[in-house]
């Protein structure tokens, strides 16, 4: 019987049960390769949206660097300011987004 918690092989006796030889069940490395990890941790897209803004940007300049319509890019916009990545600085009816440093950190890996 494979086992992911077995470290090595052991035998199992009972002499009223079958007996059962345990093995160690082989682990692939399924790690995320280094250039899509923040893809797997935000999705791609938002990922996408966090990278398109290594220069600031206008919602809709963003839209157009992330390939996503205004709308979706404002969404992203918004969780990731919420979440600390970019700021947002708004002058009348515009806005400019830009990395915060955590963000820079994140997009650099550190």
């Amino acid at each position: 019987m494979p086992s992911y918690f077995a470290s090595s092989a052991m035998l199992i006796y009972d002499p009223a049960a079958p007996t059962v030889l345990v093995r160690p069940l082989p682990v692939t490395d399924t790690a995320t390769p280094p250039g899509d990890v923040l893809g797997a941790l935000l999705g791609r897209t938002r990922a996408g949206v966090l990278a398109s803004l290594a220069t600031p940007a206008g919602t809709t300049a963003l839209a157009e660097r992330a390939g996503v319509s205004v709308a979706t890019a404002s969404e992203h916009a918004t969780v990731l300011r919420a979440a600390g990545l970019i700021t947002t600085a708004r002058d009348g009816s515009r806005v400019l987004h830009a990395l915060t440093p955590l963000g820079e950190a994140l997009l650099a890996g550190g």
